[in-house]
């Protein structure tokens, strides 16, 4: 019978884990607010949300862990957070391109082309002409961006070749400097294996109306060019740059005037500027730090901040940070005495949350939670994996958030107990103590006398 009551005890000590897992509070009691998310397209399937000042304002993590994406049966759905730095990828873009007679000849080739008055080429005379083409003339003209790199192709019919070319860019033709000396180009094949090498990489980014791609070496046979792309970044907009502008509070530091500011979200910034009252010029030791009991970090000394007049030219440029700071706290120290004390402008491009769309709609975005956080999921695999197949350009269809509304508020912002653990052991300590009530209860039936 004791063997029974152990069995029995164990059975439901057992039991306990799955219990309190079956009676744990659903995800929306873990968070604090919510927003709802309007599709661009119902068939997607991966969705890109960009985080609004509310989102951020609401998150708690200081790596926003606590920003999550869920369906419409209140499930979390994988999800990862891309800043904006990733999402300027280059693209790939087409240039036009035109066949010269002789590569290594110095031309003026302006002299050869007919030309737009936005600067596009309209044509390029083969003067001389039986020659095969050597070399090519690219009109970059109408890309709007930097230059990264080349890609070439070539067709079925070209012949095995292992070739170096020079790129040379010109914004007028007739001066031309080196982007890329030497870069090497090949279609290499034994047997059923082929091995090819069609981009050329600039020595640094450009920016240039026309580029030459010059052959250096004369024994290979001329390459049947099809098509060349360029790599580009593109422009970054004004438009995608947000700040936020933050009050100063007089402090004392160090015996000296500074002055403190709070910053009311996670957002990544990355640039740092000053608002002062009328003509300025002054130098300036930022700080931060994310908790009142935490020490000051020091993240620029010696900035120099200057204004003279209303014109934006004669003003200093932001101040750039080596990485993105999330910190709730900002304090400023000026070199010497201040006027006034300025307003804080701290830059950001806000990031976006990419997920994928598991399970029924609505969908919606919960942010704010001392206690949960977003689960690891390879969607950034996924979109690699998408972009390959679609091209560079792609990108996921946009999801817009919605107003926001409180779930559990700011009970979610404060972490909860973990007493788990404390009701296993008072079950088990219980249970222990039944079976032992149980026990001693036998042995002294057994033990009594019998008449």
């Amino acid at each position: 019978m004791i063997r029974t009551l152990a069995r029995s005890v164990a059975a439901f000590a057992l039991s306990v884990p799955l219990a309190v897992a079956a009676s744990a509070v659903p995800v929306a009691a873990d968070y604090g607010w919510q927003w709802p998310l309007s599709l661009s397209a119902g068939d997607a399937g991966a969705y890109r949300v960009e985080l609004t000042p509310d989102i951020y304002a609401a998150a708690w993590s200081p790596t926003l862990a606590d920003v999550i994406v869920v369906n419409g049966d209140g499930h979390p759905v994988p999800s990862t957070l891309v800043d904006a730095t990733v999402e300027d990828r280059p693209v790939l873009r087409e240039v036009p391109w035109f066949p010269l007679p002789d590569g290594r000849a110095q031309r003026d080739i302006a002299a050869i082309s007919e030309i737009d008055t936005d600067g596009r080429l309209r044509r390029v005379e083969l003067r001389g002409a039986e020659d095969a083409a050597t070399a090519w003339l690219l009109d970059a003209s109408q890309l709007d961006g930097v230059l990264l790199a080349l890609r070439l192709s070539w067709g079925d019919s070209q012949p095995a070749f292992d070739q170096v070319f020079r790129v040379e860019a010109s914004d007028d033709l007739k001066q031309w400097q080196p982007v890329q000396p030497e870069a090497r180009v090949f279609d290499l094949r034994r047997d059923d294996a082929r091995l090819l090498q069609g981009r050329i990489a600039f020595t640094a980014p450009t920016q240039a109306r026309y580029l030459r791609l010059l052959p250096l070496r004369a024994s290979m046979p001329a390459l049947q060019l099809t098509a060349v792309q360029a790599e580009v970044r593109l422009p970054e907009a004004a438009s995608s740059w947000q700040w936020r502008t933050l009050a100063p509070r007089a402090v004392r530091v160090d015996g000296r005037d500074g002055f403190e500011y709070r910053l009311d979200g996670r957002y990544p910034v990355t640039r740092v500027d000053l608002a002062t009252a009328g003509n300025a010029s002054s130098r300036w030791t930022l700080s931060v730090r994310d908790r009142d009991d935490a020490p000051w970090r020091v993240v620029a000394t010696d900035w120099v901040v200057y204004r003279l007049g209303a014109d934006a030219d004669s003003r200093s440029p932001p101040q750039l940070l080596p990485a993105p700071l999330r910190d709730r706290a900002w304090r400023l120290e000026p070199e010497s005495p201040v006027a006034a004390p300025p307003d804080l402008l701290l830059g950001y491009r806000p990031e976006a949350l990419v997920f994928v769309a598991e399970g029924t709609q609505p969908f919606a975005v919960y942010a704010g939670s001392a206690r949960a956080k977003r689960a690891a999921a390879p969607v950034t695999q996924m979109l690699e994996g998408l972009r390959t197949r679609h091209g560079a350009d792609w990108r996921p269809a946009a999801a817009t958030p919605g107003s926001g509304t409180a779930l559990a508020g700011e009970a979610a912002l404060k972490p909860s107990r973990d007493w788990t653990t404390w009701v296993l052991w008072t079950v088990l300590l219980a249970g222990v103590a039944v079976v032992a009530g149980f026990a001693v209860s036998l042995l002294r039936r057994g033990s009594a006398p019998t008449g």
